[in-house]
């Protein structure tokens, strides 16, 4: 069993939450996911939505896991968010890192309105965090930018292909540096916990799956 743990590229920023986050795993893996270090897979991926399918699609095909925890910093926000739904619109309220700003578009003109995330467990990871003094809520909404263009495109892509792939998003809150550098109203969490708590997830995903973490 292998999971693919992605986040973001800073594009014209000169720092992206989760892509520290998910570098920051991968140079680095926390003491308890040491014994998962052969399963885990890490990506950094484009802020483009034209590239953005091909690009976790190449991703899935080169380490095949079953199952994939998306990552992506969500400014205004002061939890760790577990993301239920992801809907077929692409609204940007802000342009991608090539410019692109479609508004009111289907992501999938064939596709249905929306897909549950199919990451198991979201309960059990939102109650450990919470009880680790992390805070955590489950989230009805991943915005209508790249993160739920993401999680939906990779629900429509295992659905139409019959995979097993099962997908979820996870949203964290920026870095201090953020705060300090471009939105300083904006609530942030520490890289040490935001790294605590994929740990969690993690865990708690592979107890999910009734798989051995060695």
């Amino acid at each position: 069993m292998s999971i693919l743990i992605t986040g973001f590229d800073a594009g014209h920023d000169k720092v992206n939450a989760s892509a520290a986050l998910v570098t920051s795993l991968q140079d680095d893996l926390p003491q308890p996911l040491l014994p998962l270090r052969s399963r885990l897979h890490f990506a950094v991926l484009p802020l483009s939505t034209s590239d953005l399918r091909e690009a976790v699609l190449a991703e899935i095909a080169a380490c095949q896991p079953r199952f994939c925890v998306f990552t992506g910093q969500a400014r205004g926000r002061n939890k760790v968010n577990l993301e239920r739904l992801a809907t077929n619109l692409r609204d940007f309220d802000s342009p991608d890192v090539e410019g692109c700003q479609p508004r009111g578009e289907r992501i999938e003109p064939g596709g249905p309105a929306a897909y549950w995330s199919t990451l198991p467990g979201q309960e059990a990871m939102l109650e450990r965090l919470n009880r680790q003094g992390i805070p955590a809520a489950l989230s009805n909404h991943a915005g209508n930018h790249l993160c739920n263009q993401l999680l939906y495109q990779t629900l429509h892509w295992a659905q139409q292909n019959g995979s097993g792939l099962a997908c979820g998003f996870v949203h964290i809150p920026p870095l201090p540096i953020q705060v300090r550098r471009q939105w300083p109203e904006t609530p942030f969490m520490p890289l040490e916990m935001t790294r605590a708590a994929l740990a969690q997830i993690l865990l708690v995903l592979v107890q999910q799956a009734g798989a051995s973490p060695s």
